[in-house]
């Protein structure tokens, strides 16, 4: 796997390919919704949001200045499982205050106080929203979808597919970071459906550079892989980001990351275990979890351990 890193340093941004460990941004809170523990600042005040990334990731003589942000890069495998979305279970009401995820998006994005359906102030009735896509806007919520960034079924190509099905509902539902869902126009995101940027961007040029880095803050936070061409549109809508320098691209050699290092819906040695014991014994190597929890085996090896976290990897220690 390589992995492709977006960098804001000295003005100019960097685009590079290099091999690194995982490394994941830290995201923004959205008002009212799950609080989260490390805010990333929002493109729109023109500087890239602040992500975590390992200095392995910086080579060639770059100096690691300024804030960066990094994608996965990995081919879509021809043997996934078939994408069913009524895995991916949304809207759901976590809280328990009656309204599901599709109305909390409603009411911190309307730019007017929202009126509700009745006095239970479960459901939207009204508000005043731009639709970022295209720039439109709506006081009818009927009018809008709440789209999630990186489509599920995109998510689901990139890693996704691995997941549990607990897993899959939190990324389906999840308010922590404000880019993740947001509201736009229905046919907007019809438009859109599960495509990339490499096949979809939005009509409103000036949404380029969030889409962008939204895009790539989720796609790490979440540990979803990126194609090539859909790393290389990223860096496109990233040249239109403020201030506009030219794009500078920074070739370094691309390290491959072991097979062993990525958890597979195969044996990476063709052999099974019947315990987590076994496989050590054997001195089969350990690979990282993609929760970043520990290392184990993956799932196919060791079939009888359970897979707590859904990220493919069994015996985590």
């Amino acid at each position: 796997m390589k992995l492709v890193a977006f960098a804001l340093v000295c003005g100019m941004f960097v685009l590079g390919v290099v091999g690194c460990e995982d490394g994941g941004p830290q995201v923004e809170e959205r008002p009212t919704a799950v609080p989260s523990p490390s805010p990333v600042p929002t493109v729109a005040a023109t500087p890239v949001p602040t992500a975590t990334v390992p200095p392995t990731m910086v080579s060639a003589g770059t100096e690691s200045q300024g804030p960066q942000l990094s994608i996965a890069v990995a081919p879509v495998g021809s043997d996934l499982p078939r994408y069913d979305r009524d895995e991916w279970r949304h809207w759901v009401d976590e809280d328990g205050d009656c309204q599901n995820a599709r109305q909390e998006v409603l009411i911190a994005e309307s730019e007017t106080p929202v009126r509700y359906t009745n006095e239970d102030r479960c459901r939207v009735a009204s508000g005043s929203w731009e639709g970022p896509f295209t720039g439109e806007f709506f006081t009818d919520p009927g009018s809008l979808d709440v789209d999630h960034m990186v489509p599920l079924a995109n998510a689901h190509r990139s890693g996704g597919w691995a997941w549990s099905e607990d897993r899959k509902r939190e990324y389906a539902n999840d308010l922590s970071y404000a880019g993740h869902l947001i509201s736009v126009q229905a046919s907007a995101n019809r438009a859109k459906g599960s495509k990339g940027p490499e096949g979809w961007k939005p009509p409103v040029g000036g949404y380029w550079c969030q889409y962008a880095v939204d895009w790539i803050t989720i796609k790490n936070a979440w540990e979803l892989t990126a194609t090539e061409s859909e790393a290389a549109a990223l860096g496109e809508m990233l040249e239109t980001c403020e201030p506009s320098q030219s794009l500078v691209v920074v070739r370094v050699e691309a390290t491959e990351r072991d097979v062993a290092d990525t958890p597979s819906s195969t044996p990476v040695t063709g052999k099974t275990y019947g315990s987590c014991d076994e496989a050590a014994e054997a001195d089969e190597p350990r690979v990282r979890g993609s929760k970043g929890n520990g290392r184990g085996f993956p799932a196919a090896m060791v079939p009888s351990a359970r897979d707590g976290d859904g990220d493919g990897v069994v015996c985590e220690r």
